[in-house]
């Protein structure tokens, strides 16, 4: 009998510029894992931002070597896409497997992760500036 060892979980960033951070997803993104996607990911990002400054706009992610995705994933990635989206960082996702397609299209939720940010809006309203004359 051969006992299952799941794949380890990890986040490792691919290439990043400016405007776009391309990170790779591998092994499991399940139960067991998906609270360590959201802090593997925030590092990222925070890291991009310590380097460039709030210019990143396109958040690429890469399936390739995912083994496995469960609902606790799905959160994980939606939850993602709650950070990202308001801070004008549109997802990208890319060589997801199979299965991980299956399930943003059967959940509905493929064209909400992946729809463009409009630009954070990044000016002040006029009462933060004071009264004026």
């Amino acid at each position: 009998m051969t006992s299952y060892l799941p794949a380890e979980f990890s986040v490792t960033v691919q290439t990043a510029d400016a405007q776009a951070l391309h990170l790779a997803v591998h092994g499991d993104l399940d139960y067991d894992t998906s609270d360590d996607f959201a802090p593997a990911v925030a590092g990222a990002l925070d890291a991009h931002a310590e380097r460039y400054g709030p210019t990143l706009r396109d958040l690429h992610l890469d399936w390739a070597e995912l083994t496995a995705f469960d609902s606790s994933g799905l959160s994980a990635l939606l939850g993602l896409h709650r950070r990202t989206h308001p801070a004008g960082i549109t997802l990208h996702l890319h060589h997801q497997p199979v299965y991980l397609t299956r399930m943003l299209k059967v959940t509905g939720v493929t064209g909400h992760l992946t729809q463009h940010a409009p630009a954070a809006d990044t000016a002040v309203p006029a009462e933060a500036n004071g009264p004026t004359g």
